[in-house]
């Protein structure tokens, strides 16, 4: 029997992902997805078109999950949602004397380790096939961005994670030439992560997780979730054009507005 084709969104219970999840199945489609507690996403419990899994995200457990996973589905494209800025006793350091260790374990762990197990189970089974594997990062990411210092462990990790999949991309070159990365920045997003930070957020820059998911899923399905939202089929078509003019590449560090994020 030809196994089901579905989306994987990994870190479900992030708002964003939560957006992302309910635009999908709104299309009719089926997603799989993760999380470490599916109690922090009770609207994802009980629905049709989502099978919700739980992992505790140890080396062993994400082997164990993706194995079930591609037991019974086809994943077409994948979406790596989760990571960490702040909770639990970590916060961002204004200065280098709140550089502490196991802080910046926590955070290393959650942005740059935790996503790149998964790549490693995920990217062997859909090496053959034409998939686009979204990962979450940050524009704070960027070392030639840094002009403010500070945040040591978030900036770090995320440059971390930038480095790691753009070396996976370039081993994918040789031997998945179909697949596609997306290092993805989406903006400040009004939720819960970015509540202490959103003082000086620019009018006009402070998003809502629809409207992130929206740009989210236009960029890595390349159509608009929304036939009638004219605003997106504008961005859709700009993305269209854009990609015309730029280089074929297997990776992109991108924002939420398409636009490329230098390294």
């Amino acid at each position: 029997m030809q196994a089901q084709s579905v989306t994987l969104v990994i870190g479900a219970s992030s708002y964003i992902a939560q957006a992302l999840i309910k635009m999908i199945i709104d299309r009719g489609e089926k997603v799989v997805a993760v999380t470490r507690n599916p109690l922090e996403a009770p609207q994802l419990q009980g629905q049709e078109n989502i099978v919700l899994k739980t992992c505790n995200y140890s080396e062993e457990s994400i082997a164990e999950t993706v194995e079930e996973i591609f037991s019974f589905y086809r994943i077409n494209n994948v979406y790596i949602c989760n990571g960490i800025l702040h909770g639990n006793g970590v916060f961002p350091e204004k200065k280098v004397e709140d550089f502490s260790l196991d802080s910046y374990l926590t955070v290393i762990t959650a942005n740059t380790l935790t996503p790149m197990l998964w790549l490693k189970n995920i990217v062997p089974r859909i090496e053959q096939q034409a998939s686009t594997i979204t990962i979450f990062s940050a524009r704070i990411g960027s070392i030639n961005d840094n002009k403010l210092g500070g945040w040591y462990s978030y900036r770090s990790s995320k440059a971390a994670l930038n480095m790691a999949v753009r070396t996976l991309a370039i081993e994918c070159q040789r031997r998945a030439k179909a697949l596609k990365f997306i290092l993805f920045h989406p903006g400040t997003t009004d939720t819960p992560l970015s509540k202490p930070f959103q003082r000086n957020v620019p009018k006009g820059k402070l998003f809502s997780t629809e409207f992130v998911a929206k740009r989210l899923f236009a960029l890595t399905e390349g159509h608009a979730a929304d036939a009638n939202d004219e605003e997106i089929r504008a961005f859709v078509t700009r993305l269209s054009e854009q990609a015309v003019q730029e280089r074929t590449d297997n990776l992109k560090y991108i924002d939420w507005d398409g636009q490329p994020i230098s390294w």
